[in-house]
């Protein structure tokens, strides 16, 4: 004689029972990881960043408009251009022989005849005259700067 079959109901593994089954047991695989959480959350509250990124959140197209003005001033696009031309050059340094260089300067100091002979050579002259070019744009600068300054408080 036959025996009946029993039918089991398919339940797919992303089903909505399965995922409140894995929602209740988070709390106790995961209790650790829960409550560091929450002392973050504290943390976030107490120094006020929340507050901070939920003014951020409300006024987004307010901050990304300020943000983009101040990005695109030119004293921001100047200061990123110096920047990266600096980093560029610095980036270029050997820091070996830079290391070196400090280590000998800190054991012992160069006689005044090895002094000039280090001044007179290509390498210090063209870092020379790469300083004094840069004192001349920062002084050409500045100057522009003290003119605008006394041109806008008017005659004294």
């Amino acid at each position: 004689m036959a025996v009946a079959v029993e039918f089991h109901t398919f339940t797919p593994p992303d089903s909505r029972l399965d995922l409140v089954r894995r929602i209740e047991s988070a709390p106790r695989e995961h209790a650790e990881a829960v409550l560091e959480a929450y002392d973050l959350l504290q943390r976030l509250h107490d120094t006020g960043a929340l507050d901070l990124v939920n003014g951020l959140l409300s006024a987004e197209n307010t901050v990304i408009a300020k943000v983009t003005d101040v990005v695109s001033s030119k004293q921001a696009v100047t200061a990123l251009r110096i920047a990266m031309i600096l980093g560029s050059a610095l980036t270029s340094i050997d820091a070996d022989r830079v290391h070196a260089a400090v280590k000998e300067a800190e054991t012992r100091t160069p006689s005044l005849w090895k002094l000039l002979r280090s001044a007179c050579s290509k390498e210090v002259r063209r870092a020379a005259g790469l300083g004094l070019s840069l004192a001349q744009i920062f002084g050409a600068s500045l100057g522009a700067s003290d003119s605008k300054s006394e041109s806008a408080a008017g005659p004294k």
